[in-house]
């Protein structure tokens, strides 16, 4: 076999899969025809042209050479992360060597899964959770085992209690003492669009702090994009001392900056963070220069006030957009999961068996493209049951996408 035998046996993600179908679809079909696609998990409407716009490397009108970053990003991104972003949000303040800039949070987890997770260990994840994390470690070459934390989680949106969670890794501590026994999990989940609280994450971090062969890597991508108030998402800061935990972040989803792959990695835990930036500099040399310039902007306390209105105008619209899809999708008879907290994604009960299914129905009757929730599980188990619609769109695509699917459902 010519071909690394792993990836024989990943499957492509079902998202882009979808997604890269519909594109191909939508080549051959007239414009009021094409398939309205909302899977992908983009944010279509944020502004991006108040930070941008104030990259001096972009207004030259003699452009110099696009240079490799630092391994860990600039030195002067790093700073503004540490001294001034998190404090401005949440009145954190970090430490310099705590910050590494990452190709997007995807990235950011990657350094760490890479760092902790040696062949033989065990990953835990929640029951509906961004999945693909996981075959990054395979393509990697790590062999380890995947728990699922499902038993008696609430059927409302599927997120652990911190009492599960703890039962869960101490259970799993006690039996393999000599293995890293290391929990994935998303501040803000996707797809459902619930967010775990400050105080419950705080209590899993102190079990964390306890532990000796419990890590926690904590996704925080969606931080900032919440209906209501925001709570600080940092576990690494809520530490007493940091060991074993990471924060992985992003400016992807808040900001429309997608395909720059602006993110953050965010340890105190200095074996972590040097073993991360091996990680790092072996897969993508530096981080995008680009993207430290970025940091920098969005962390700049003078337009700090301004930051916030944008912040907060994208919250109202995503709320706007959610409130539209919750209406249309109970119109047609299926249960919204999602609480309606913030994210970029509305999570339904279609009432059926088969979600893959249903969504290729979907795309070729309705002209209408989601997710099946399968896409969301390590083993199909309860996804089969449900559908995750992306809402960061402009209101005229949302409107036309429900019309549609409010008069395939009436057929």
């Amino acid at each position: 076999m010519k071909i690394y035998g792993v990836l024989h046996e990943i499957k492509y993600s079902i998202i882009r899969a979808i997604a890269e179908r519909v594109v191909e679809l939508n080549r051959k079909l007239p414009p009021e025809k094409r398939i309205i696609n909302l899977t992908m998990g983009q944010n279509y409407i944020g502004n991006t042209s108040f930070v941008l716009e104030r990259i001096g490397m972009l207004k030259s009108k003699n452009m110099g050479p696009f240079l490799y970053a630092p391994s860990l990003g600039t030195f002067e991104a790093r700073e503004s992360i540490a001294k001034w972003f998190y404090k401005l949000w949440y009145g954190v303040e970090l430490d310099l060597s705590s910050v590494m800039i990452t190709d997007g949070a995807m990235g950011a987890i990657r350094n760490a899964m890479g760092a902790v997770v040696r062949d033989g260990d065990i990953v835990v994840v929640d029951p509906l959770t961004f999945i693909y994390v996981l075959d990054t470690l395979r393509v990697l070459g790590r062999k380890y085992r995947i728990e699922v934390i499902d038993g008696g989680v609430d059927k409302k949106n599927y997120i652990p209690t911190p009492s599960m969670v703890i039962e869960f890794l101490q259970d799993l501590s006690n039996k393999y003492p000599d293995k890293n026994i290391v929990y994935y999990t998303q501040f803000g989940f996707n797809p459902v669009g619930a967010f775990r609280s400050s105080s419950d994450l705080k209590k899993i971090v102190e079990f964390i702090d306890e532990s000796r062969n419990v890590f926690l890597i904590n996704d925080i991508v969606y931080h900032l994009i919440r209906f209501g108030d925001l709570e600080n998402p940092l576990a690494s800061y809520m530490s007493q001392e940091g060991k074993n935990i990471v924060d992985c972040d992003s400016l992807s989803k808040p900001f429309s900056l997608m395909g720059l792959r602006v993110g953050a990695m965010i340890t105190r835990d200095r074996e972590i963070f040097e073993a991360a930036a091996k990680v790092q500099q072996y897969t993508i040399v530096s981080p995008n220069i680009l993207a430290c310039e970025v940091w920098k902007v969005v962390c700049d306390p003078e337009i700090f006030p301004m930051v916030k209105v944008e912040i907060s105008k994208l919250n109202t619209k995503l709320k706007e957009n959610y409130e539209l899809l919750a209406r249309s999708l109970q119109s047609i008879g299926f249960k919204v999961i999602s609480p309606g907290e913030g994210t970029l994604y509305i999570f339904a009960d279609i009432g059926g068996e088969d979600s893959e299914k249903f969504v290729y129905e979907l795309i070729e009757k309705a002209g209408v493209a989601v997710v099946p929730g399968t896409a969301f599980e390590v083993k199909p188990r309860i996804g089969n049951r449900y559908i995750r619609v992306t809402i960061s769109f402009p209101r005229e695509v949302l409107e036309e996408a429900v019309e549609r699917l409010e008069d395939y459902f009436s057929r």
